[in-house]
């Protein structure tokens, strides 16, 4: 238990003091609602993003999403997303994200630092952004590649009253179009505390160190700092 928590603690400080002057501060908010039925389950999430200190916008979404697993080590997956972003500075956009993604699971659990299923995720992406006030249309693809690593903090299994550690690190690469758009990822690092709080009900709390650039201006930004805070429901 020490090992875990001297850990966690590490690698909260680690972030914070890789943390430089970021030009944009962000904080997210979102609800999950996840269905298992045998090998399949669905998703819905509803969430909201707001830029502050550098950042004028605010973003609503919609999602909605399909997962198979054929193998215990093995799933895809399918989603759906309708995003909407206010931004009283460039255009409003309005934003249909379809993607399709494989993940590859290590299943394992209370062995090695209590490491929780570990994935490593492959996902290709079609953007479609309309803007509002000038009614134009511009389309983006890419390629996201990530790896999602929990760590139990007080048991073996996600149960009642389980702490758990979250690092995710998270890499876009643009394979066509330059749709122009406040916050153009490149990379992302983030490491948050979750809890169950039920059996069926999870909620996370996430610091997020992001690279990206405001291809508006075609400017690079330092950094984007973002807090993140999420509850999941399973059905």
């Amino acid at each position: 238990m020490t090992t875990r928590i001297t850990l966690a603690c590490a690698a909260l400080m680690l972030l914070v003091t890789v943390r430089c002057a970021g030009q944009t501060t962000e904080a997210w908010l979102d609800y999950y609602a996840l269905f298992i039925r045998g090998d399949w389950s669905f998703e819905a999430n509803t969430g909201a993003t707001k830029g502050w200190n550098g950042a004028s916008w605010t973003e609503t979404y919609i999602t909605g999403n399909a997962t198979y697993q054929p193998l215990n080590w093995l799933t895809t997956e399918g989603n759906a997303e309708l995003h909407y972003t206010f931004n009283k500075d460039e255009e409003d956009v309005l934003e249909v994200r379809p993607w399709a993604g494989v993940n590859f699971i290590w299943p394992t659990f209370g062995t090695f630092l209590n490491l929780f299923y570990p994935i490593l995720a492959f996902r290709l992406e079609e953007r479609i952004l309309s803007y509002q006030q000038s009614g134009t249309t511009e389309t983006k693809t890419r390629f996201r590649v990530r790896l999602m690593l929990r760590f139990l903090l007080n048991n073996e299994t996600m149960m009642p009253g389980t702490y758990y550690l979250v690092f995710l690190g998270e890499n876009y690469t643009p394979l066509d179009g330059e749709a122009r758009e406040v916050s153009a990822d490149k990379r992302r690092l983030q490491v948050g505390l979750g809890y169950v709080v039920l059996s069926d009900t999870r909620v996370e709390l996430q610091y997020i160190l992001m690279k990206t650039r405001d291809s508006y201006t075609n400017a690079f930004e330092t950094s984007s700092n973002i807090i993140w805070f999420s509850v999941r429901n399973f059905f």
